[in-house]
């Protein structure tokens, strides 16, 4: 990537439900500009959802100090506009509305009579790639480079993994590879998270499929899943041999008591915003990108609050028979499943 100054390039658009990867583009246009404590003095980032035209030409009209180019990021501009958003939405009436579409569709004449020696950036990490945005599609034309940076699945997702792996001097299974596809998907921060950690664990050797369902938090949350559908099926024995797997691959009791405590107060929650919409709960509940929200949403329908409110209960109890030494830890998580399955 060219900066200003090293063939022209000065308008980039970086967008797309990629955060990680929208990340490392724009890194890698900070990298090609020199100095990083130089680019670090001349950068602004500038806050999209309520910067007006005129406050940004202002900070891109401005000379770099003592460096050949000087970076403008303006963060969430594309969302303002993006169809569905809930700010969006609350903006999209009226005539007011329509003038500020208009206001930002002209900066691709400002670009062209932009003092050279700007980077502008529009960085969207976070922009519906199936929704039709006004802005971009007006904006795009003019950009000097476009990075659309969706997520990445399959066998793109897998060669992804093994190169991060080799690259950090690692050796990874493909059962392991895909093992990890499947329980974190396309989120690629949680996957280096999870793939930094396990080439810690695994040190020297090649990471493999029992590595994963040990050490990954994705797989025990996987399982909790399983767990509680189990559960609601009333299968003892699946249900009972999830518990015994996790337990054999390290999960502490409490934890996994804590998890099921965590699943099924979310399943409450979500019952109580049965009218909201997926992104209203998942807003609501503050839950990661990557959570399976659709499995949630078909607990939700099959728990009713009584059953609910006997859950809760059954876990309070184990809790205090495991504090107090009543029952043995595996044996009360054992008698908690049996309980919740009835």
């Amino acid at each position: 990537m060219n900066p200003a100054g090293y063939g022209r390039i000065m308008f980039y658009i970086i967008h797309g439900d990629d955060s990680y990867r929208c990340h490392q583009a724009l890194n890698e246009i900070k990298a090609s500009m020199g100095s990083p404590d130089m680019v670090e003095v001349n950068t602004t980032v500038l806050d999209g959802r309520r910067l007006s035209v005129r406050a940004m030409n202002d900070v891109c009209s401005v000379v770099p100090f003592m460096s050949s180019g000087r970076l403008v990021i303006v963060e969430g501009l594309l969302k303002r506009f993006q169809p569905g958003d809930r700010q969006a939405r609350a903006n999209s009436g009226g005539e007011e509305a329509k003038q500020a579409l208009k206001e930002w569709q002209g900066i691709s004449e400002y670009v062209k009579v932009m003092p050279q020696t700007t980077v502008l950036v529009l960085f969207d990490a976070d922009l519906d790639p199936k929704a039709a945005n006004q802005l971009l599609k007006s904006l795009a034309p003019a950009a000097d480079r476009v990075l659309q940076m969706n997520e990445i699945k399959g066998r793109e997702l897998a060669a992804w993994i093994k190169d991060y792996t080799a690259k950090n001097k690692g050796k990874i299974s493909t059962s392991a590879v895909a093992l990890l596809a499947d329980y974190i998907g396309g989120d690629l921060w949680s996957l280096t998270g999870e793939l930094n950690k396990l080439m810690t664990y695994c040190e020297d050797r090649e990471i493999n499929d029992n590595d994963v369902r040990e050490i990954s938090s994705f797989a025990r949350e996987e399982s909790i899943f399983a767990l509680v559908d189990a559960v609601l099926e009333g299968r003892i024995k699946d249900a009972q041999l999830m518990l015994h797997r996790m337990l054999k691959y390290g999960t502490a009791p409490q934890q996994i008591l804590a998890m099921i405590e965590r699943q099924l107060a979310i399943i409450l929650r979500v019952k109580e915003l049965s009218h909201s919409n997926q992104q209203e709960i998942r807003e609501s509940l503050g839950l990661h990108p990557r959570y399976p929200l659709e499995k949630t949403l078909r607990q939700a329908r099959s728990f009713t609050i009584p059953k609910l409110r006997k859950a809760f209960h059954a876990l309070l109890d184990t809790d205090v028979a495991i504090k107090t030494g009543k029952y043995e830890d595996d044996l009360a998580l054992d008698l908690l499943v049996i309980e919740l399955c009835k």
